[in-house]
This record gives C-alpha cells, structure tokens and sequence, in this order.
C-alpha cells in the first residue's frame, strides 16, 4: 500500500486535518485511541514552558501519513515535546503503526537530551495489535487506568447539593483564574499558594486554554467557599460535531477532600453537557481514588487502557 509521510506543517494546515480525524464521521476513536479533540487542542494551545521556548515547537514535535489519494492515514506526536508519545491511524491504516512507531523512535535518537527518561505511549484494550509492535520494541506495560463514558442522551444521576456557604460558578460568570490558578496549583502540584510573579506567570501563559477554539466558559466550573476560594473544579472539553465531551482537570483543594466536591462538581457537568444537546461524556480516572468515585457517577460503560514505557 502506497503512502507518504512528512513533518506536521502549521503553513499546510495540519492542524484543521487533525482536527478532522476526531470531528468527522463515526469512527472507533474511543476504542482504538485514548486521545480527544480536546487533547489534540491542548498540544496546540496550551502554553507550557518548552512549548514557548521556540515558536516552532508544533511543526517540529508532529508527524504525519498519507494515503496514496493524499487523504490523512495516521500520524504520531510528541505530545510535550519530550518522550511522551501518541499514535493515531484511521481503522484502515492500522498496518502503519509500527512504521510510525519507527519513525518516533528515530526522532528520539536524534533528540538525545530530550529523551532521557525513555518513550512512553498509551494503548487500550482493544489495540491488541498495536501492543504487540510496542512489546517487539522493548517496550513494556507498566500501567493501566480506565476511561468511563456517560450516556447524555439518557437519565442522569441528579445534581449534588452543596453545604451551606458553597455555590457553584462557571468561569463565564464568575471569571476568576486567580482562584482557578490557586485550585490547581494546590490540587496538582501540592503547592500552599502562588507568589504574585507565579500567578502572572500563570495567567499569562500556563495552559490558557480559554484561547482554544473549543474552549466553553459555561463548562468550566468550580465550587466556591464562603471566603471566596475555590473548593473544587473540572472542565468539559466539547467535540461539538462529534456530539461528546471530556470533562477534564478533575481536581479538589486539600482543604476541602473528602465532603462530596468533587461528585458535585462533575454532576453538574454532566448535566450541563446534556443541556447542550451533547451525546456523550467521557472521565479518565487513573488513581483507584478517581477510578473509584467516576464509577459511581452512573457510567454506562468504559474503556480499559494501558501505559506502555521503554527505559532509556
């Protein structure tokens, strides 16, 4: 079968033609692929730090396959820029995934410095296949999590009611990404609080994605104390075309664990998304805390997924 292969090119349009894998027609994309439309938009909008050290940071860290008609088969990006890796091909195209696999590996040895700590890539269940080439090449599994989907279409496990002295807020009517930048620090990275050059820092640049395409304030929520903090909060991803949604950056301040926060904040969501005339919802849980509480949201099913690491 005839291809042909070259670098991501942000001149060429590439970005709309990745798009479109996730956006058009009804393909096994949530078996065969742990990655979204929301992920996709993340690689190019959030702002990072590697990614703001050189502007051609998306031309230099995607690569692309086409068929013999010059139609999308597959492709494979460097999703930090680092040995973090995904590969994608349309249900056709499977064939191609050890040749792309080739091609990362080979990016990674000419990138010595950036690959230090070895290639790691995620597979589902269903990607026997695809396993097998990743095990041909050294690679090993070395963790698994699960990705739940919920029916919009369908009854919803009501909305959670909050304590007296918490509210829930969107980020369209209560702007506030100095609490949000607060929450996910604290939620993340076990940081107490932010310096002020942290936080400008942050504002400025650490994942600004409410500049992505996709970006839907109404869907970016969180729970609000009294003394004005942010309790907890999650955020929808929406693939308007493909009817679904991501609900992401699932997190609770330290401060509050353990009181429901988080089931509310992803209920509402839920509820949310359904309003929108959405399909479907999915959450990714990788720690058995998470795991444990989306499987109680009223999930209709889930997809088994695994980490698969090559040390350098």
């Amino acid at each position: 079968m005839k291809t042909t292969h070259r670098d991501y090119s942000e001149e060429n349009g590439d970005f709309h033609r990745l798009v479109r894998y996730f956006t058009a027609g009804p393909l096994p994309r949530r078996t065969h692929s742990t990655w979204c439309l929301g992920r996709l938009v993340d690689w190019k909008y959030a702002l990072y730090e590697r990614k703001r050290a050189y502007a051609s940071f998306c031309n230099e860290n995607a690569h692309l396959w086409f068929d013999a008609f010059g139609e999308l088969a597959g492709f494979a990006v460097l999703e930090g820029g680092t040995a973090d890796f995904q590969i994608l091909t349309l249900p056709g195209y499977r064939l191609l995934y050890p040749e792309i696999l080739e091609w990362v590996l080979e990016a990674g040895r000419e990138r010595p410095g950036q690959y230090g700590c070895g290639f790691s890539t995620e597979v589902t269940e269903f990607q026997e296949w695809e396993a097998r080439a990743l095990e041909r090449c050294g690679f090993q599994r070395e963790d698994e999590f699960f990705t739940r989907r919920f029916d919009l279409t369908g009854a919803l496990a009501p909305r959670a009611a909050l304590p007296p002295g918490f509210e829930m807020v969107d980020l369209h009517t209560c702007p506030d990404y100095r609490a949000q930048a607060r929450l996910r620090a604290n939620a993340f990275q076990k940081k107490a609080d932010l310096s002020e050059a942290e936080m400008e820092e942050r504002l400025r640049f650490y994942n600004r994605n409410q500049n992505s395409p996709i970006y839907h304030a109404q869907t970016d929520l969180c729970v609000r104390a009294a003394d004005g903090r942010f309790a907890s909060g999650c955020e929808a991803l929406i693939n308007a075309p493909g009817l679904e949604a991501d609900i992401e950056r699932v997190c609770t301040h330290s401060d509050f664990r353990q009181r429901g926060f988080a089931r509310a904040v992803i209920l509402e969501c839920l509820h949310r998304l359904k309003d929108l005339g959405l399909a479907n919802a999915y959450i990714t849980g990788y720690s058995p805390a998470a795991v444990g509480l989306y499987g109680s949201l009223g999930a209709v099913d889930e997809v088994r997924a695994y980490c698969y690491e090559m040390k350098s």
